[in-house]
């Protein structure tokens, strides 16, 4: 429990003075641009819906590729995040102090993923507040340019032709869900990208190697299945969100909006199809996560850390099974004075 436990791990409170202390003095601009940046896409892309032009043609455009890039951004942070917590121990050559505390590795692996994750929550909470601050803006466009393609069918009939006006649902379910999902998807973001970012730091114990070598592993998704869309699809086609493998891509963004989409002729069907696709992408982040956590977890104590067993007991591993020929031999002839003694 003490591992799982933040108030009582003293890594956790220690990379967080380190962190605190070791942080680069911030100038005014770097205070002001990122919180502005935010501001501006916050406001302008919803205010892109007022006029129906540019919700037609390029409102959704504006909400994805903010998304997009915001997470791009996030992931970096977070993996930087982590590929300095270990790393710094070996360049500084405090790691073995550290091990020496009598932690195990577990303690030490869970204090500074929680630190790293502390350390990047501003950033997690800006990718969180853009997608859903993005998610009605996804709803709105779309039904514009439903609206748009229905009544340009509508006036190409004459006025005694027959056509049914066509309806727009809503689905409470899937617009919640959707809500929830977001948040959910991005904190397992977070967190798989800050362990990526751990484990490469205790594997190379180098930062600026483990965090490139973290970014390969993080976006060598986004290559593979974006270029493998481009190939399916072609240059330039609206299925694109349609297309479950794209959503590996774009870190579960395209079935979250298609999630929001209202319920009418052209989205009957998708939006239980896109549970699954969601599935998979939260899938594929856990798992990752759960695999660099083990890895981790082997390396550290390959270096030196103890386990939870090991830690409780206070023993390092094999030191009571291990013989100890002087101690043997001291007890040999302690025995030997104690005979002569007597005789």
């Amino acid at each position: 429990m003490t591992a799982l436990s933040r108030r009582q791990n003293p890594v956790f409170w220690q990379e967080i003075t380190h962190q605190r202390r070791a942080a680069p003095h911030r100038t005014w601009l770097g205070k002001t641009v990122p919180p502005l940046v935010l501001l501006i896409i916050l406001v302008g892309v919803p205010l892109s819906l007022s006029n129906p032009i540019i919700a037609f043609r390029h409102s959704r455009d504006f909400a994805l590729v903010s998304i997009w890039v915001i997470h791009a951004v996030v992931a970096v942070r977070c993996i930087i995040a982590g590929a300095n917590t270990v790393s710094r121990e070996h360049v500084a050559q405090t790691w073995e102090s550290l091990v020496l505390t009598g932690m195990s590795a577990r303690q030490i692996l869970l204090g500074k993923w929680f630190a790293a994750l502390r350390r990047a929550a501003p950033w997690i909470l800006a990718l969180g507040t853009v997608r859903l601050a993005m998610l009605p803006v996804l709803m709105i466009a779309v039904v514009h340019r439903f609206a748009y393609f229905a009544y340009q069918r509508y006036s190409s009939y004459s006025m005694y032709d027959e056509y049914p006006l066509p309806s727009i649902e809503w689905l409470p379910w899937a617009s919640f869900a959707a809500v929830i999902l977001t948040v959910v998807i991005t904190l397992v973001e977070a967190a798989c990208c800050t362990m990526l970012g751990i484990f490469a730091s205790t594997l190379f114990k180098r930062g600026a190697l483990a965090a490139v070598i973290a970014f390969v592993i993080r976006f060598a998704p986004v290559a593979i299945f974006a270029g493998f869309t481009r190939y399916e699809l072609g240059a330039a086609s609206y299925r694109w969100y349609r297309f479950a493998p794209f959503a590996f891509a774009d870190g579960g963004t395209s079935p979250l909006y298609m999630m929001v989409l209202p319920l009418f002729s052209w989205t009957r069907g998708r939006h239980v199809e896109a549970l699954g696709t969601y599935s998979g992408v939260l899938l594929m982040l856990v798992s990752a996560t759960a695999i660099a956590f083990l890895l981790t977890l082997w390396l550290m104590r390959r270096s030196g850390a103890l386990s939870a067993r090991q830690a409780e007991s206070g023993t390092p591993k094999g030191d009571l099974a291990r013989a100890n020929p002087a101690r043997e031999r001291r007890t040999d002839d302690a025995h030997k004075v104690k005979l002569a003694q007597h005789a």
